[in-house]
């Protein structure tokens, strides 16, 4: 393998020198007597490894190395440096150097730095194709969209996945919070252990402690006679999701915050302390301070859940990535139908645009599945979009209309609340889970407040 080297060094008599070393190896040398042209060649090329001068013209060399680093937080550069220039040179790799060499240095004393910088790299490819195979193998799919909102996101992924803090994930139902908490799992050091998820909403309070961290043999009338191993420790090593947290039980709160700060729980029905090393990350589709501030979620666990906060948007404002993300969901399902569909008419690009999109990506890619296995068009026009279901929304958008008293209301807030929930199942026929889309809240939210509020319902 012909490993590429940039050298960036205003003295020609040094970079001859570097070149005709390296070169007897297995290395292809490219030059640059500036650092702006160094970062032009940069931006155009890819390189394993760049040996910078820390005394260049114009733009000296800790300035490259941070357009560099902006540039590409992974790229290994190695400082160059006289003896009067040592303590800059260690400056320069608090900043992210890889390593330095001084001049005048050996033949022996470059090839020894350079052999280590590109074993380095040769590590962290074995280290990347390994992971794309855990990915591909889990079939992750892939983050898709270049929108200011989800490059944001995306950076804060990257940022959180190298260490093992506890994150907290919050946006609408459909957002994509699950393949977030995979991203971070396979960007992160434990890519290669499980990654475990769970939704709190889909099983019953009642069940949550037993599945969560599992029981005993005998520890509740129909228990397993082998016991059963839970969510918790079938994670460990790896990472574990909790989608709709928020849906926890109390118990359940109490004996997870012991997970989190401990790494220790008990099964349900045991007295054998278990000890777990996993990373957490907690999703919830409504705002989880809400939860707490209303009693129905500790306060203490929130905050050892929210050590660091993602919030992803809704599709609806990121539009620009729409178009995206139909072709991507397209694409999958002609492979998977057999079809050849081409794309979309300008007439169902715009369609697909301007919809409010409830359901979020959710939502654009079930309609993008069903047009596939249904059109036999080579474009996907405005009319397959079946507008009865995918109609364009309105400019004014959706209106309720809410009558309070506030002279006889002893509690405007409430009164408005239970007023709104009411309109909005009317809105969706009594279809709670609909209209907990509509409202942006957890339907078991939605149920919370029905409960509260009518205790009839």
């Amino acid at each position: 393998m012909h490993w590429r080297i940039l050298v960036i060094d205003d003295d020609a008599s040094i970079t001859r020198s570097i070149k005709r070393i390296l070169e007897v190896g297995e290395y292809k040398v490219s030059s640059a007597d500036t650092g702006e042209k160094g970062l032009k060649l940069i931006d155009k090329s890819k390189y394993d490894l760049i040996l910078l001068d820390l005394r260049l013209g114009s733009m000296d060399g800790l300035e490259v190395l941070k357009q560099i680093k902006e540039q590409n937080p992974g790229q290994l550069v190695i400082m160059v440096t006289g003896f009067a220039n040592v303590a800059t040179a260690v400056e320069a790799m608090k900043r992210g150097a890889y390593d330095y060499i001084q001049k005048p240095f050996s033949t022996d004393e470059l090839m020894l730095a350079v052999e280590k910088a590109v074993m380095t790299v040769s590590l962290r490819k074995e280290v990347e194709e390994l992971r794309q195979r855990q990915m591909e193998k889990n079939k992750f799919d892939k983050i898709i969209g270049n929108s200011r909102e989800i490059k944001k996101v995306l950076s804060l992924v990257r940022t959180f996945a190298a260490t093992d803090i506890t994150v907290l994930v919050e946006g609408e139902s459909g957002t994509g919070k699950e393949l977030v908490a995979e991203y971070l799992h396979y960007l992160s050091p434990r890519y290669a252990k499980p990654f475990i998820a769970l939704n709190c909403g889909a099983v019953t309070k009642s069940l949550i402690e037993s599945e969560l961290f599992g029981y005993e043999r005998g520890a509740f009338t129909g228990a397993d006679r082998t016991g059963h191993i839970g969510f918790i420790e079938r994670s460990d090593g790896g990472t574990l999701f909790l989608d709709e947290v928020i849906e926890l039980s109390e118990e359940a709160q109490v004996k997870f915050l012991r997970v989190l700060e401990r790494g220790e729980f008990y099964r349900v029905g045991g007295t054998k302390l278990c000890r777990v090393d996993l990373r957490v990350v907690a999703a919830s589709n409504s705002p989880l301070h809400t939860a707490v501030e209303e009693g129905r979620f500790r306060q203490d666990l929130y905050y050892r859940l929210n050590v660091a906060h993602i919030v992803l948007p809704p599709l609806r404002d990121r539009k620009s990535d729409i178009s995206q993300l139909a072709k991507f969901f397209l694409d999958g399902f002609n492979r998977k139908f057999g079809r050849q569909i081409q794309g979309f008419t300008s007439a169902a690009e715009e369609a697909l645009t301007s919809y409010s999109w409830q359901g979020n990506v959710r939502e654009l890619r079930n309609i993008i599945e069903r047009v596939a296995l249904l059109s036999d068009d080579k474009e996907i026009d405005i009319k397959d979009l079946s507008l009865a279901n995918i109609a364009p929304a309105q400019e004014d958008g959706l209106h309720v209309n809410l009558n309070i008293d506030l002279n006889k209301t002893q509690n405007a807030i409430r009164d408005a609340n239970n007023q709104l929930i009411q309109k909005i199942l009317e809105i969706t026929s009594g279809n709670k889970t609909q209209a907990a889309r509509l409202l942006g809240i957890p339907r078991g939210t939605l149920r919370y407040h029905l409960v509260r509020d009518n205790p009839s319902s």
